[in-house]
């Protein structure tokens, strides 16, 4: 999401790019867990072994990660 441009420079000046390491998983074969498990700076080994639900985090927002109420800052 870092990466979306947005029509602020302010906005711009002041946001971070956050650039992804690791292995892009596979569409065909994802991995077990969490399909971001790869690449996701966050992971634990819960995210290696069981799927995240997907949810409602705030109204009209959804996510499936198991921490993405913790990283709301």
């Amino acid at each position: 999401m870092s990466a979306v441009p947005v029509p602020d420079p302010d906005v711009t000046k002041k946001s971070k790019r956050i650039i992804l390491m690791g292995d892009i998983p596979s569409p065909v074969n994802p991995p077990i867990g969490c399909n971001f498990n790869t690449r996701c700076p966050v992971a634990t080994d819960r995210c290696y072994v069981e799927e995240p639900p997907y949810e409602e985090l705030v109204p009209g927002h959804f996510v499936a990660c198991h921490y993405a109420d913790q990283n709301l800052k």
